[in-house]
């Protein structure tokens, strides 16, 4: 590392490469080779064999012009020796632990390229550990940025390595979803909103703030900023996740002249009819929050009136025809009731209700008004029929003497009032049913008819 700098200034892609290499365990170490010059090696020592040698290595040094063509050949097969005594020859790969990539950063000062090339490498290299290339990720962020805000580089510089430095969140965040809890992500929320504000980064921001689901803090950092079309953007992405937006983006598009001008009335519109769509605010709130800016106008508020006043007439209207309907089935079902105590039944059935043949005597009848052979009832329900007809016990009435074809109703009928009554006495399903209703009213009113509010004896 002590000449790192220099051969970084000197041969940057070598020296980047072979930083590379060597931090992801992939070093090759190479050896030069020799190249033997002549053909017959020399025997004989002595003045006379040095002094043909020294000759000889002059003669390939230095060709003279005037030389046979035997020693312009021993000319071309000397410049080939020489070439080949700079080749390089590969030994096995050593064995060793690479370093953690954070010790070479500061041997790429003023060299961001060939250090943004020597981090991409390291984070996919898949020996490099969690934890390094957390710092990898972390400093790959700053220097995405850093290119990004080099100047005099043109806007579509920086839109090219903005995208690749919000690619870099997504992927972060595309890991953090599938590995596991005990794994945190490459890039810590803090460091990405640090490095996104001093490099004057938003789109950082926001997508924190998406993956730790701030939805509402996106948007209220548009209107903090006054970026109304931002941030009817952010309403737009965010608000059927976040339904609150929209009372929060009414009141900010109608606190000044300026932003409801840039919004449009069409914005507004759309948000009146979103809030009364899914019962976001009740009329009264809505009036208040246009009234609170002093801006909106009558013409924008109409609309949603109208819809809301015609929708609850209408809803008025269906309820006064259901409780009309619910009267007069009381009044016909006390009606029955008092009939059946007061006057004599006549039953006028001439089919049997099992087997639909004429009926012949022996014959059972019902107050249900049904009829039935007695052989075409059923051993039990011709005993309960005789204990019924012959003098049976009122208690025993309803449950001996029961029609065949009603039975069913009955059971469903008598298992809905068990249910009702048991739920009753139960003020803890009452009191989360309200919690959660979006309509209390409706729901103490239907509690009510369940027996709820009903003073049991003795209580």
């Amino acid at each position: 590392m002590k000449y790192a700098r220099v051969l970084i200034e000197h041969c940057p892609k070598d020296a980047t490469q072979l930083f590379i290499d060597y931090y992801t365990g992939k070093y090759r170490p190479k050896v030069d080779v020799q190249a033997t010059i002549g053909t017959s090696p020399v025997t004989n020592g002595g003045f006379v064999t040095g002094a043909a040698t020294a000759v000889q290595s002059l003669g390939h040094l230095l060709p003279l012009p005037y030389m046979s063509g035997a020693s312009g050949q021993q000319q071309t097969q000397a410049k080939s020796a020489a070439d080949d005594a700079t080749a390089k020859q590969e030994v096995p790969a050593p064995k060793y632990f690479p370093p953690r990539p954070r010790t070479a950063f500061s041997s790429f000062i003023d060299h961001p390229d060939e250090f943004i090339v020597f981090l991409e490498a390291c984070l996919k290299d898949d020996n490099v550990l969690p934890e390094d290339k957390k710092d990898i990720c972390t400093t790959l962020f700053e220097m995405y940025l850093h290119k990004a805000n080099e100047k005099n580089k043109g806007e579509q510089h920086r839109e090219e390595w903005e995208a690749r430095a919000k690619a870099l969140i997504e992927n972060n965040k595309t890991a953090a979803a599938t590995s596991t809890k005990d794994i945190k992500p490459a890039i810590e929320s803090s460091n990405v909103l640090l490095l996104s504000h001093l490099s004057s980064f938003p789109a950082g921001t926001t997508l924190v703030k998406e993956q730790s689901g701030l939805l509402f803090d996106i948007f209220r950092s548009y209107t903090s900023a006054r970026d109304t079309r931002g941030a009817l953007k952010a309403l737009h992405k965010y608000g059927p996740q976040e339904p609150q937006l929209y009372p929060a983006a009414l009141a900010y598009l109608t606190s000044s002249p300026q932003i409801l001008a840039e919004a449009g009335d069409d914005e507004i519109a759309a948000i009146l009819d979103r809030i009364d769509r899914d019962g976001l605010m009740a009329p009264l709130q809505v009036v208040q929050t246009l009234a609170q800016g002093g801006v909106a106008t009558m013409g924008m508020l109409k609309p949603y009136l109208r819809r809301r006043v015609e929708r609850e007439r209408k809803e008025a209207a269906e309820n006064r025809r259901v409780a009309g309907q619910f009267k007069e089935e009381t009044e016909l079902r006390r009606k029955e009731m008092l009939d059946l105590q007061t006057k004599p039944a006549i039953f006028q059935a001439v089919r049997c209700a099992q087997c639909g043949g004429g009926l012949e005597l022996p014959v059972v009848h019902f107050l249900c008004k049904h009829s039935f052979h007695r052989r075409c009832l059923s051993s039990s329900s011709t005993a309960a029929a005789e204990e019924y007809q012959w003098g049976a016990s009122e208690e025993d009435e309803t449950r001996v003497g029961e029609c065949p074809v009603c039975a069913r109703d009955n059971a469903t009928i008598r298992a809905l009032k068990k249910s009702q009554e048991e739920n009753a006495t139960r003020h803890e399903l009452f009191k989360d049913d309200l919690e959660r209703s979006e309509d209390r009213f409706k729901t103490v009113a239907e509690w009510f008819g369940r027996g709820v509010m009903s003073v049991s004896g003795g209580d």
